[in-house]
């Protein structure tokens, strides 16, 4: 080879830089104590990136914009069950309903959804993405729940399983978004009392 061969040969690229998955729980961990202590608008990147110990550069990486990692923020919660594997089997429909409210680690997010919601108000690019996260991930698991309750043969013979599913989580976001209201633990037995169970069982 030749020595103008050789200087053209190309250099080996270094791997870029692993990514350290055990930033992230910090990262939204700082990023919901800033949304509870100084709402939507004085919570920026870089104070997320400061309270985490992480550079501005590792929370992009992860969130391409700070209305993702607001909602990712809040989603991800302690206590925000995800899954039907986070809802215990309680044998019915009520107590499995209850228990995702009643049945949560303890943690007062009122301050936390405080924050969000007048950003989802304000903000139609926070309404979008809180639809598309927070919504719909409380949709599946509400069908989740009903599918249990299905099995068990507790459900109407007719049920529209993706229409019933829907119901609370509307009825819990136009409570907070459009009413502008508490959504506490009375209305939550009262919906589940007078809307989701006779919806669901026809009882």
């Amino acid at each position: 080879m030749s020595n103008v061969e050789a200087t053209q040969a190309p250099v080996a690229r270094r791997p870029g830089r692993r990514r350290d998955d055990s930033k992230d729980d910090a990262i939204l961990a700082a990023a919901r104590e800033l949304l509870a202590e100084r709402g939507y608008d004085g919570m920026t990147m870089d104070a997320v990136a400061e309270r985490a110990g992480a550079g501005k550069a590792t929370v992009y990486r992860r969130w391409a914009s700070k209305v993702q990692l607001t909602v990712d923020a809040v989603v991800c919660g302690p206590g925000s069950p995800m899954s039907i594997g986070d809802v215990p089997d309680t044998g019915t429909l009520r107590g499995d309903l209850l228990s995702v409210r009643f049945g949560r680690k303890s943690s007062d997010q009122s301050e936390l959804m405080a924050g969000l919601m007048s950003a989802v108000r304000e903000n139609p690019e926070v309404a979008a993405v809180f639809q598309e996260q927070f919504v719909r991930s409380r949709v599946a698991l509400m069908r989740e729940i009903l599918e249990r309750a299905q099995a068990r043969g507790e459900l109407r013979a007719d049920i529209d399983l993706d229409m019933v599913a829907a119901v609370a989580p509307a009825m819990i976001s136009y409570r907070k978004m459009v009413a502008g209201q508490h959504v506490d633990d009375e209305f939550v037995v009262r919906m589940i009392d007078t809307v989701i169970l006779p919806l669901a069982t026809g009882a």
